[in-house]
C-alpha cells in the first residue's frame, strides 16, 4: 500500500512538473518570437549609409563655418544649422544602438536556446526556471527598449537630414563660389 501511495504521489509531482514544462517552453518560444520580431523590423530599417550620412553633414557644416562671413546670421539658417548638427552628432549613438540591438539579439537567442534545452532535458536547478525566464524576459524587453530608441533616433535624423541637407549643401556650395569669385 505504502508503494502504491508512493508510486501516486511520484507520479502527480511528475505530471505536476510536465505542464510547467511546456508552460516555460511556450513563454521561451514567445521570446524567440519577439526576437524574431525586433529583428524583422530592424532589418527593415537599418542604414547602412551612415558614415556616408555623417561625411556629407560633416562636408556641409565645414564649408559653412569657413566660408560664412558676416557679424550676424539670419535666424532662419540658423535653426536649420542647430537642427542639422544635432542630427549629424545623433549618428553615433543611433549607430551604436544598433549594433546593440544586433548583438543583443544574438546573444539573448543563444542564451535562450540553452535554457530551453536546460528546462526540456531536465537539467539544472528546475526550481529556479521561472526565475530564468523571467531574467532572460527582462533582457528581451531591455532589447526591445533599445531597439525603440533607435527607431526613434533613425526617424528624426532621417527626417532632418531629407529635410535640410539639398538646401544646406547648395548654401555651402553657393558661399564657396562667392569666395572664389
Amino acid at each position: 500500500m505504502r508503494h502504491i501511495c508512493f508510486g501516486i504521489l511520484a507520479f502527480g509531482i511528475v505530471s505536476c512538473a510536465d505542464i510547467n514544462k511546456s508552460g516555460q517552453l511556450e513563454r521561451i518560444d514567445a521570446l524567440n518570437a519577439t526576437l524574431d520580431s525586433i529583428e524583422t523590423i530592424y532589418n527593415e530599417n537599418k542604414i547602412d549609409t551612415i558614415s556616408v550620412i555623417s561625411n556629407r553633414a560633416w562636408q556641409v557644416e565645414n564649408r559653412i563655418k569657413q566660408n560664412y562671413v558676416s557679424d550676424t546670421i539670419n535666424m532662419e539658417l540658423g535653426k536649420k544649422m542647430d537642427a542639422f548638427k544635432l542630427m549629424r552628432k545623433q549618428l553615433t549613438p543611433m549607430s551604436k544602438s544598433g549594433t546593440t540591438v544586433f548583438n543583443g539579439i544574438a546573444e539573448e537567442r543563444e542564451k535562450l536556446k540553452e535554457l530551453y534545452n536546460d528546462i526540456e532535458n531536465g537539467n539544472g536547478k528546475r526550481d529556479k526556471y521561472d526565475e530564468y525566464i523571467a531574467f532572460e524576459s527582462g533582457k528581451v524587453e531591455q532589447i526591445r527598449a533599445v531597439f525603440h530608441e533607435f527607431l526613434d533616433t533613425r526617424s528624426l535624423v532621417l527626417t532632418t537630414y531629407d529635410e535640410f541637407y539639398d538646401e544646406l549643401n547648395e548654401f555651402s556650395l553657393s558661399l564657396m563660389n562667392k569666395k572664389e569669385q
